[in-house]
């Protein structure tokens, strides 16, 4: 995931991280308190795999869907997502990707072993198939498990997910994440709080709602994620482009984006819906978050298609 926004976002953060350590406010304290309460609340599950420790939820009955969260994420965010598109229906599986709350950043983290976590799961909870939603920086973890374990899926669904384009070198590729230092919660907290013209830049819309960037604190528990996602992950694709021959995938593949999208470039998009058979959903303009559109109704309905059990909701 190219960010390419991010040098001047962060270049005006720096200057602003002077003046935050004598800022105290007691509304901060509270703040922050709460988002690691709200992170606590969910009913959490973990499990022991090859690369440790790894937490996630699991809500629900019928058709498993699990979801490979995007950058700022968690098993948190991987559920929200997955309820506001399904809602009680389907099974809803969310886990923390490495280095994010509740699991484990093994020594030489990288996408394929991610991928082999998902495995893991999946043969944990005896489940033969699965649907899987890549969002964002989860792009690469699902497109590796696509292309490891093809029979493993039902369908890979591409939500504003970063996708091998071109072959770039890291420094090429400049920053793919923010800089270590705003990984603090009182900072974060303070820039989404008076410097959001910053972030809907980054995000590509003007109408981001207040909870998105709620649910990006705690920033301490996702920390070890976040920099894994930006020196190792989100340029996987690029990096080591030939290890990605996703001309080779056979499974259903449904990509949703907005062609506006100022962290997934629409043209790396349509350069990788030229090597594979994908169904599309695209829209013209709602950024990243792709706001003020529809997306849940494209996701269903390619669940249905593609489903090929019934269940009872029991």
């Amino acid at each position: 995931m190219k960010m390419n926004c991010l040098k001047y976002i962060f270049g005006v953060l720096i200057i602003m991280s002077g003046i935050i350590p004598y800022t105290s406010c007691t509304s901060y304290s509270r703040i922050i308190n709460e988002s690691y309460q709200r992170l606590e609340a969910y009913n959490t599950k973990t499990f022991d795999t090859e690369y440790g420790i790894m937490s996630y939820v699991d809500e629900g009955f019928g058709e498993a869907i699990i979801i490979s969260h995007g950058i700022f994420g968690g098993y948190d965010q991987g559920y929200n997502n997955l309820y506001s598109i399904f809602g009680e229906n389907h099974r809803k599986i969310a886990i923390s990707r490495f280095g994010y709350p509740g699991s484990d950043l093994p020594q030489d983290p990288a996408p394929g072993k991610q991928a082999r976590v998902f495995l893991e799961l999946l043969n944990e909870m005896q489940i033969d198939k699965a649907f899987l939603i890549a969002a964002s920086a989860g792009g690469a973890a699902g497109i590796r498990f696509a292309l490891d374990y093809p029979d493993r899926l039902k369908g890979l669904i591409l939500l504003s997910s970063g996708v091998p384009s071109i072959p770039m070198t890291k420094k090429v590729l400049g920053m793919s994440g923010p800089p270590k230092f705003i990984l603090n919660d009182r900072l974060m907290l303070f820039s989404i709080r008076n410097v959001k013209g910053i972030f809907y830049s980054m995000f590509g819309s003007k109408n981001v709602p207040d909870e998105v960037f709620d649910n990006m604190l705690p920033v301490k528990p996702r920390k070890n994620g976040i920099i894994y996602d930006t020196e190792i992950n989100n340029i996987d694709m690029a990096v080591n482009f030939n290890e990605y021959p996703v001309e080779n995938l056979n499974i259903p593949i449904l990509v949703i984006q907005a062609k506006d999208d100022p962290m997934v470039k629409y043209e790396n998009t349509e350069y990788f819906l030229k090597r594979v058979n994908a169904e599309v959903v695209i829209f013209p303009d709602g950024g990243h978050l792709i706001i003020g559109h529809d997306i849940t109704e494209g996701i269903i309905n390619f669940v249905e298609r593609n489903s090929k059990e019934s269940y009872n909701g029991e």
